[in-house]
């Protein structure tokens, strides 16, 4: 089990997601659709706080999606 949180950062400041709890199978699917991220339109979070947040496609261009994560359990 991976524990990630989405951080998109632009002009406008750096905006942190809800932390969420996934698989590495659901991990590894997530890395490779953020890396179209900047192709798919525009990018939508719900923050830390529980704001939910639209993120317009000329603003997606110019940000950087920042993924932290902490392995929480390995399968042996």
């Amino acid at each position: 089990m991976v524990e990630i949180q989405m951080i998109l950062i632009n002009e406008y400041g750096e905006f942190k997601g809800r932390k969420t709890i996934l698989t590495i199978e659901d991990y590894n699917s997530f890395l490779t659709m953020c890396k179209s991220f900047h192709s798919a339109g525009s990018f939508d979070l719900t923050c830390e706080d529980g704001t939910f947040m639209v993120f317009a496609p000329q603003i997606v261009q110019k940000s950087i999606l920042k993924i932290n994560n902490i392995i929480i359990e390995q399968n042996v």
